[in-house]
Formats: structure tokens, C-alpha cells, sequence
């Protein structure tokens, strides 16, 4: 059974998906429960959060939880309300590949404006944390957004002195036995638990990294959009594969896919081969240097249920680029390479060009588009149908 989803952020095109419940989104303040967990993820892909926690409860037996997107109004977060224990759903979260991190919230409450560390300080004195009675040590980190009349670090030094005079434990900045976040969005302070020492989306040791590298989740959630689940089959391509992000996520997703990536440059294509080297799962993969406007010339028609992409943007590298011509041979050259009925997955930071490209090629179905924060920019991920039969017009006019 599906989590019930509070949608206050993805597309509101999911918000009529059978199974999802649309309820009220909290106010601030909100009585946090003891089943609760935050998870933070990137700008855009809180819906595949609640997915995939639905998918894992729905596999280990629980039962339905609800899920707030966007929670007080802060994209990039989830919040999950769910009647288990915290110590039976813990270990499902742990294992989601669309977060950063998982906390354990405690409190969400307004600040007044002016007075914001007066009254952060005061309720970190009156706020039971059982877990730091007894703690053989803690740390403070903030996250802040908005416009204050002080930094994050003045934020960590009051809290982190408020904690200090109320329990009496030591600060410890590179191995604290509790990670307390004292986060500010504005007027709403957030008081959470961190529960995972490093970002779950930093997974992969990378022998090489590229310039402009695909995180992880967004990389996971790309594929998930191509529509392909755990223990798919069938055969998927990156043809601007870089440092094989999307590679590693595929051949996690299934032992059962067969996982292709191609770039055009040379170091590219040894730096992705020697990092799936070192995850072990080199042996699933093939990767190639190949130019994406000659996929057709290595590989047969039909060869993919999905080709996946995240082609340079023009923004930190592809300036040279010619994107109109650039993205008319990505849609002409995946168009024959796809089996019928599949799906081709890029995410473009030029839309309108993109848009342009896909309307004059006429032959992919536009089945979902978004924007999702990825390095501090907003590109817009187009999720196109190969049809079996051609379309009549095409679906993107006026997108």
C-alpha cells in the first residue's frame, strides 16, 4: 500500500495518481511524533522520495505511513509520519537512494524577526533531547536560508552554548556521538536529529570526477522517470556518460539491466570505466568513446528500452556547443536507437531550445516535465515516449 502523500511541491500532475492521498499540509508550529523522519533530497524530486519509501515499506510488510513533500514550506525536504517505531523504519530509510540525508525531527517553530538567536537559544533550554542526556559528545550544524542579520556559524555557536549549559556534554566537531541540526528557513526554525554521519547520495568512491558530475539521487531519480524498477530487464544507454553516475545507479537498480554509456572524450570514458571498476560492477557495463550523433553506427534499432541523459549544459562546460543541431541529433539518434515504446530521459538547461528541437523532430511523445535542482541551477528533465506508431502532432506546443 502507498504512502498517503501531502503534495506541496512536484508536479501537480501527480497529485491525481491513484493511490495518492492529498491531505492538508502541518502549520508551523507542529507537535512532532515519535515515528517521524525528515529527509532531505534535491529541490524537485520529493515525489520519488515518497515512492520510494512507499516501494520499501510495501516490500519489508509495513503499513502506510503519510508523507508531507515540502513540509512548512521547504522544498528539497520530506517528512514521514509512519506507525512503526522508528527502529523498524530506520533501517528502510537508510537504504533510499533518492536522499542526501535522514533526520530525526524533534521541533519546527517560528522565530521572531530580530530576535531570531534569543529565541533559538531559549528553546534549546527548555527542549527535551533524550539522546544527548548521557552523550559522550555532540555537534551543532545549520543550515540557513533567507536573509538574517547573522551567518550559520552564529547559529551553531548560541545553539551549541544553549546545549553546553542545558546537558553538560563536550562539543565535538569531527566525531560527535550526537549531530543536533538547528536549521533556519526564514522566520521557521527546525530542530532535528541527523542520523547519517555522511550524505547517503556521496555512495560512490570515485577514482575520477568530472567537472559538472551528476549527484547520485538525481541520477537514481532519472532512471526511475525512464520507468525502470529494481530487477529490470532490458538494456539502457547514456550516451554522455562522463564519470558514469548514471552507470553505477543503473547497474545498482538491477543485475538484470544491461548498462551502456558512451562520451566523446577519451578521459571521460577511462575515468567511468575505473569507477565502476571500483564498485564492482564493471562486468554489467560497457562504455565506449562514441560521438551521441553516431550511436546508429554501433548500435542496432531497438537496442534500449531507455536512453538516459545529462548532456552538458553550456553553463560550466559545453560552451562550444551548437544546441539546437546539439539536441536534434540526441532526439534523432535515441529515436533510433530506442525499441518501440520506450522512453528517452534528458535533463537540458536551455528548454526553449530543447523544446524547439523536439517540436520540429515530431515524433516523441512528451509524457512529464520538471525542474530539479542539480549543482545550484534548475534544469528542466523531459521525460519523451517512443511511440509504436508515429504521433500526429506533437504534444509539446506551448510547453
Amino acid at each position: 500500500m502507498p504512502v498517503q502523500q501531502v503534495d506541496t511541491w512536484s508536479d501537480p500532475d501527480l497529485r491525481s495518481q491513484p493511490g495518492v492521498t492529498t491531505v492538508r499540509a502541518p502549520s508551523v508550529p507542529w507537535e512532532m511524533g515519535a515515528g517521524d523522519l525528515f529527509f532531505t533530497t534535491n529541490p524537485g524530486l520529493e515525489d520519488i522520495v515518497v515512492a520510494e519509501f512507499a516501494e520499501s515499506c510495501q516490500a519489508a510488510g509495513l503499513p502506510a505511513g503519510v508523507a508531507v513533500t515540502a513540509p512548512f514550506g521547504l522544498a528539497g525536504h520530506v517528512l514521514v509520519r509512519h506507525p512503526e517505531a522508528q527502529s523498524v523504519v530506520l533501517p528502510l530509510a537508510m537504504r533510499l537512494r533518492s536522499i542526501h540525508h535522514l533526520l530525526r525531527p524533534v521541533a519546527g517553530f517560528g522565530v521572531p524577526a530580530g530576535d531570531e538567536l534569543a529565541a533559538i537559544r531559549a528553546r534549546l533550554l527548555s527542549e527535551p533531547l533524550p539522546d544527548l542526556v548521557g552523550a559522550p559528545s555532540f555537534r551543532v550544524t545549520t543550515r540557513r536560508v533567507g536573509r538574517h542579520d547573522f551567518t550559520s556559524m552564529d547559529v551553531e555557536r548560541v545553539a551549541g552554548a544553549a546545549l553546553v549549559e542545558h546537558y553538560g556534554r563536550p562539543v565535538n566537531l569531527e566525531r560527535p556521538a550526537v549531530h543536533v541540526r538547528v536549521d533556519l528557513f526564514g522566520g521557521f526554525c527546525l530542530l532535528s536529529l541527523q542520523v547519517t554521519d555522511r550524505a547517503l547520495s556521496q555512495r560512490h568512491h570515485r577514482i575520477y570526477q568530472s567537472r559538472a558530475a551528476l549527484k547520485a539521487t538525481v541520477a537514481y531519480a532519472l532512471l526511475r522517470l525512464a520507468g525502470l524498477r529494481p530487477d529490470a530487464e532490458g538494456a539502457v544507454l547514456d550516451p554522455c556518460c562522463g564519470s558514469g553516475t548514471l552507470l553505477l545507479e543503473a547497474a545498482h537498480l538491477s543485475g538484470r539491466l544491461r548498462v551502456h554509456g558512451c562520451d566523446i572524450h577519451a578521459d571521460a570514458v577511462a575515468g567511468a570505466r575505473a569507477n565502476l571498476e571500483a564498485a564492482g560492477c564493471l562486468a554489467q557495463c560497457q562504455v565506449r568513446q562514441l560521438d551521441l550523433r553516431c550511436l546508429d553506427q554501433v548500435f542496432a534499432a531497438g537496442s534500449f528500452r531507455a536512453v538516459v541523459a545529462n548532456p552538458p549544459y553550456g553553463v560550466k562546460v559545453g560552451q562550444t556547443l551548437h544546441f539546437p543541431s546539439f539536441y536534434r541529433a540526441l532526439l534523432e539518434q535515441s529515436w533510433r536507437v530506442l525499441e518501440p515504446d520506450g522512453r528517452l530521459v534528458v535533463m537540458v538547461w536551455r528548454r526553449g531550445v530543447f523544446v524547439r528541437a523536439v517540436n520540429h523532430f515530431g515524433r516523441f511523445r512528451l509524457q512529464h516535465l520538471r525542474a530539479v535542482e542539480a549543482g545550484g541551477l534548475f534544469p528542466h528533465v523531459f521525460v519523451l515516449h517512443r511511440p509504436a506508431t508515429e504521433p500526429l502532432a506533437s504534444d509539446l506546443a506551448g510547453t
